[in-house]
């Protein structure tokens, strides 16, 4: 059984654009299609996202909206 779910994505991580920020505020890894969970580590609430953790208070300072445009090469 395959259930499709269409997610409208808003920004994105500066290092990472693989991982975008929903309206909803969910993260989602568009590489392998799988939300990220959000945990407590030592006291503080947030993600890991690419092996580092960020704490859900400061996620604001780490994405940006998705250009209209990206570059490609071709």
């Amino acid at each position: 059984m395959i259930i499709e779910i269409k997610i409208h994505a808003k920004w994105q991580f500066k290092d990472y654009s693989y991982y975008k920020v929903t309206n909803c505020k969910k993260i989602v890894n568009t590489k392998t299609s799988k939300l990220v969970k959000c945990i407590k580590s030592g006291g503080s609430i947030g993600y890991y996202i690419n092996g580092s953790f960020y704490k859900k208070s400061d996620i604001n300072k780490y994405i940006e909206l998705i250009p209209k445009k990206e570059y490609t090469p071709f």
